[in-house]
């Protein structure tokens, strides 16, 4: 009866471990920029890693408005120095209804660029590039 209790208290142990480190509890809305025409709004989305000082991703998401659907367009590793990010660090900027251009810089490399395109038909384009 004891060691049934201690693999029961084993799992329920491991499990919460599991549930602490998904992904969901480490991430948060870091900026969110809507399109000039209203009809999208590009969010940046940050999560932390698992253990400090580690390389934080960033996470680029397109909602169309007003439906409210969600698409995933990048995913990318940005390099943390200790001091929280900014918008000098992650800059989103809509250049036209339908283009976006989004910064991302950390501290002591080189800065990243992804461009968006989203076309009237067909699926929408990021790019990633070195430079902003």
């Amino acid at each position: 009866m004891r060691q049934r209790h201690s693999r029961l208290c084993l799992l329920l142990l491991f499990a919460l471990g599991l549930a602490g480190c998904s992904e969901a509890g480490r991430t948060h809305e870091f900026d969110v920029a809507e399109s000039p025409s209203g009809q999208h709004r590009l969010i940046a989305l940050v999560i932390e890693p698992w253990f400090p000082q580690g390389p934080h991703e960033v996470v680029l998401v397109l909602e169309n408005l007003p439906a409210g659907d969600r698409q995933e367009l990048l995913r990318t590793v940005l390099a943390y120095d200790g001091v929280p990010f900014t918008r000098r660090n992650i800059g989103l900027r809509w250049t036209s209804p339908r283009s976006a251009v989004v910064c991302l810089s950390a501290t002591d490399r080189p800065d990243k660029g992804v461009r968006i395109t989203v076309p009237e038909t067909g699926p929408v384009l990021a790019t990633l590039k070195e430079g902003c």
